[in-house]
């Protein structure tokens, strides 16, 4: 009956709904007035020297060390100083091996002569301070800001210190500091954004930031674009399974859903700038970056311009154009997209497989299942996951059709599954048993953990006799095969086997994964035991 009972493994089923996934928690970021609250200490301060330390309260991390930077302090901001040099103790970048760290703790390196707006708390010993906190946010680097030059503060207020150094290292000859402060203003003025942070007022962000879009540096130049656009779903390729999964007719499993009703006013409000860039004569990379940039901005005026860059010479241009048609649904819309359907790109045609999802247009579902035999792997990928946001009743013909795809197959039967498994058992019970996935897979639930719940969910739902009648022994099997990825499955099958009479299959399959599993399961199987009058009653 348990023919090879593979390890029930830990591991993650699903992919974070945020654009950098951890494989451990992470606090939320902290407005500048909570980091004023918590700070004992906030100087303006140059580094003078830094070196490694030891301290106790700093945990011992792999790839980080403890550091005690010396600085000098220029201004004293909040808090008192015994004496103007001072030891600033915080997590560093290990400089020796290991360098490479599954868990980062907060940490900042720091440049010799620069000058930084510092956050601390007191020690036990004068003149010592230490960083906030322990575990970073999701705004990695707060509790430290860069500041422009060593110059005495003159600002009112922590908020206008601030404010005034990032303004003044976006007219730094330095291009790394211009980056990292449009990155700043971007992040500490984003409610919607995924910091939610509003230290300071968008739009006067966004004004310091702007006349940095028709920069010649390009490195200056997108990073000013992004900000503006920052709230346009078709930004970034990676955030096209979470925006489909926000706005089609169907979720994707384990995927984290957008804001459906951010506005990209940003992006409206400077929209003739962002048109311009597109019209301009700069590389087709930041051209197309500005026309994705105007994704769900709700400027009427923009349909006006699209028909020319559907014509542009250059393939990402005509992507960007196709994807924002997503934003203007109707019949001339539809009738573009279909037309450039057929454009010889494949980049092209990826941009009309993703507007068919972002539209939801599914008049043009024909075009998806012709996609799904496109010569280029990624315009069969980008039509992959449009069709799957689309609710099971409109898409089931061509997810039934493609049932035998060589690489989307597990993907499709999990979608057909979840309303009516009885049709698909052998094949959820084959992307169970053989790990099916594609190749190429955008993230989300694991197929096969998708698999393994829509076929337990099924069992479950069948009588005791059925279960003994040796019909569904081929879904058992499969499910006892299986390398699940919660700890709580063999656990719960093993209950399930008890509830329903299967006490034969449940100390066989008790017995497998003792002799299988690397952990204790004794004390694992023993608590099911000792529950089982309780969950019999449920």
């Amino acid at each position: 009956m348990i023919k090879a009972l593979r390890v029930f493994m830990l591991s993650a089923a699903m992919l974070c709904g945020s654009q950098l996934c951890y494989a451990y928690m992470v606090g939320p970021a902290k407005s500048l007035d909570q980091i004023v609250q918590e700070s004992d200490l906030i100087v303006k301060a140059t580094v003078l020297t830094s070196s490694t330390t030891q301290d106790a309260w700093f945990d011992k991390v792999a790839g980080f060390e403890t550091c005690a930077t010396g600085m000098h302090v220029v201004s004293v901001i909040k808090g008192n100083v015994p004496a103007m040099d001072i030891v600033f103790q915080h997590y560093g970048t290990s400089k020796t091996p290991p360098f490479a760290a599954s868990y980062a703790p907060q940490f900042y390196d720091f440049e010799v002569g620069r000058s930084y707006i510092v956050f601390a708390k007191k020690t036990d010993t004068d003149g010592v301070f230490r960083q906030l906190w322990k575990n970073h946010l999701t705004k990695r680097d707060q509790g430290v800001v860069l500041a422009a030059d060593d110059s005495p503060v003159t600002a009112k207020g922590v908020a206008g210190i601030i404010w005034t150094e990032l303004t003044h290292l976006l007219a730094s000859p330095d291009t790394k500091d211009v980056v990292y402060a449009i990155r700043q203003l971007d992040e500490m003025s984003n409610k919607q954004g995924r910091n939610q942070l509003q230290d300071f007022p968008r739009d006067r962000a966004l004004k310091a930031i702007a006349h940095l879009l028709f920069s010649k540096n390009s490195e200056m130049a997108v990073p000013a674009i992004r900000a503006i656009g920052a709230l346009s779903p078709y930004l970034d390729d990676s955030e096209t399974p979470f925006w489909l999964t926000t706005i089609g007719g169907r979720k994707i499993p384990g995927l984290g859903e957008r804001d459906a009703k951010a506005d990209n006013a940003a992006a409206r409000q400077y929209w003739r700038e962002l048109a311009a860039l597109a019209d301009s004569d700069l590389p087709a990379e930041i051209r197309a970056l500005a026309i994705r940039s105007l994704g769900r901005s709700n400027e009427a005026k923009i349909l006006e311009v699209i028909p020319r860059w559907i014509k542009d010479r250059e393939p990402l241009i005509r992507q960007a154009a196709a994807i924002l048609l997503a934003d203007f649904p109707g019949p001339e819309t539809v009738q573009i997209i279909a037309d450039l359907a057929k454009d010889p790109s494949a980049e092209v045609r990826v941009g009309v497989a993703r507007a068919i999802g972002f539209g939801q247009f599914s008049g043009l579902l024909p075009l998806l299942d012709q996609f799904l035999r496109d010569a280029e792997p990624k315009v069969r990928t980008a039509a992959a996951l449009s069709l799957i946001s689309f609710a099971t009743d409109k898409s089931e013909g061509i997810l039934k059709k493609n049932l035998n795809d060589s690489n989307y197959a597990s993907i499709f039967v999990n979608v057909l599954g979840e309303r009516n498994p009885e049709p698909y058992l052998d094949r959820l019970c084959n992307v169970i048993e053989k790990q099916l996935e594609p190749t190429d897979f955008w993230g989300g639930q694991i197929p096969a953990y998708t698999s393994w719940h829509i076929l337990f969910d099924y069992v479950q739902k069948q009588s005791p006799e059925a279960l003994k009648s040796g019909r569904l022994d081929r879904c058992l099997d499969a499910l006892e095969r299986a390398k699940v990825y919660s700890s709580s499955e063999p656990r719960d099958l093993y209950a399930f086997y008890l509830k329903n009479g299967l006490t034969a299959r449940a100390r066989e399959f008790r017995d497998a994964c003792k002799k299988t599993v690397s952990f204790d399961m004794e004390y694992y199987f023993n608590g099911v035991d000792r529950e089982m009058p309780t969950r019999a009653a449920r």
